[in-house]
């Protein structure tokens, strides 16, 4: 997956959005109800066909299910939570509730997860429903969450970072909330009463709080850097779960290596049509803040949302994977979110059924036969539609910057000649950059290949 030319919102310019630019448009016609015939009528030929005998609701469920690309995994648990509204299957979470237990004792013990390394830096604890993350930093450590309340946090929280290196000279310095809901910010008083550690919490969560939080500025939806407890992070406001809700995007160690990872504010929707319409906005802004930022994993403090339990689990059992199991690739947290979005606006629709947005498409590319060949290159275009044809697709060399675009075909194999390259190899970057029409929006998609004038990249 590439960081993309083309912003899926329709109507972004087709330019990557700067690292502190992704914000609310001030005009998005897709995210506007569409209150009349007209708006239906606007549909191309195929599209009123199918809206013939399926509602917006079915036709977002299917777009859903289809950019999950057959991945298990994603369909077991992003798929079904995220959709969990439209699918009339609320009742998974309700049942995942159930598991929220802050005692760890007796048989509550079975809900109770371990502290567990998750990276080099990071440390996850809580249960299978709602967790916290403790991140070391060289002079300290900063929290993301704050348990469902005080006994939780001084019993469990307080001595794992004993046990990870607490004290006066490394004190706990901050901790992020993603949302004020009382699961997410219980233990905040007593963190601070305690521990003197300030908490940083959306401003339109904050009213009332007694532990007197930093606020984050909610009525600026843009991206931007903040430092809490001397660790960056890029935060994004992301109203809808809550009107404080808020992203962010933070970089930690796995096995040496530096990855960015993407904390999400809030995943459940309301019934609330302002609020869907909020919740989608924040979906695809999201979106486009990991496209920019090229996230590749991710720490959802409700760890049964996206299957982080699971990977929590193998980690508790067999160990930590080289890359860790929280790293799920750019790609992969891309689909994630695609998938997320058409489940949030399968569940708008469903509460308004006036309104009328494109479908998003997750594409992939992928080279044909293994690497390119020195003069010629070939590519195919796929998503779960199979309508991938009479689309542009650029072929470029990194170290020479030669390149050739090609139209796909009726498979979606785009194919051209490619020179020069330099002796040895080189790096092919195969490129999509999106597309959109009255009906579909199709996301942006890259890949890579090393190509040698040799034939041999293994050789030198």
């Amino acid at each position: 997956m590439k960081k993309p030319s083309f912003c899926p919102t329709g109507t972004r310019a087709l330019n990557p959005p700067s690292i502190d630019s992704v914000e609310r448009p001030s005009h998005r016609p897709h995210i506007r109800m569409a209150r009349s015939v007209a708006a239906a009528l606007a549909l191309t030929a195929m599209g009123l066909a199918v809206a013939q005998t399926q509602t917006q609701t079915d036709m977002h469920r299917d777009a859903a299910t289809r950019n999950v690309g057959g991945d298990p995994f994603m369909t077991q648990y992003a798929r079904a939570f995220y959709c969990n509204l439209p699918d009339d299957n609320n009742q998974i979470v309700i049942n995942s509730r159930g598991w929220n237990n802050t005692t760890g004792t007796g048989a509550n013990a079975i809900y109770r997860i371990p502290l567990t390394q998750i990276f080099d830096d990071v440390w996850f604890i809580g249960n299978h429903y709602v967790g916290q993350y403790l991140i070391k930093t060289p002079d300290g450590f900063v929290q993301v969450d704050a348990g469902n309340t005080a006994g939780e946090v001084q019993t469990f929280n307080y001595p794992a970072m004993q046990t990870l290196g607490l004290s006066a000279s490394y004190p706990l310095k901050g901790v992020f909330l993603t949302h004020g809901h009382g699961d997410h910010d219980g233990g905040a008083k007593w963190l601070l009463d305690n521990l003197g550690a300030r908490s940083y919490l959306g401003s339109a969560d904050a009213a009332g709080k007694a532990y007197a939080p930093i606020t984050i500025d909610s009525t600026n939806l843009s991206m931007r850097q903040m430092s809490i407890g001397g660790k960056t992070f890029w935060v994004l406001p992301t109203p809808g779960h809550t009107p404080g809700a808020t992203s962010a995007v933070l970089e930690v160690k796995d096995w040496g290596k530096t990855v960015r990872v993407l904390i999400n504010g809030g995943q459940s929707m309301t019934n609330s049509i302002p609020q869907v319409a909020q919740y989608l906005d924040s979906i695809e802004r999201t979106h486009a803040m990991a496209t920019v930022l090229n996230v590749e994993g991710v720490m959802t403090p409700h760890v049964y949302w996206d299957g982080e339990g699971a990977k929590l689990n193998e980690i508790n059992a067999t160990g930590r994977t080289h890359p860790s199991q929280h790293v799920y690739g750019h790609e992969n947290v891309l689909r994630q979110l695609a998938v997320a979005r058409e489940c949030s606006a399968a569940w708008l629709a469903r509460l308004d059924t006036t309104v009328v947005l494109p479908i998003w498409r997750f594409n992939t590319v992928e080279f044909m036969g293994g690497n390119p060949t020195p003069t010629r290159v070939a590519a195919k275009l796929k998503n779960g539609w199979d309508e991938t044809a009479n689309r542009k697709v650029t072929f470029s060399v990194a170290e020479t910057g030669a390149s050739c675009t090609a139209m796909t075909d009726a498979d979606g194999v785009a194919s051209c000649d490619i020179r020069p390259l330099r002796p040895h190899k080189d790096k092919v970057t195969a490129s999509f950059a999106g597309a959109q029409d009255s009906k579909f929006v199709d996301l942006p998609a890259e890949s890579t290949a090393m190509v040698c004038s040799n034939g041999n990249c293994n050789s030198r």
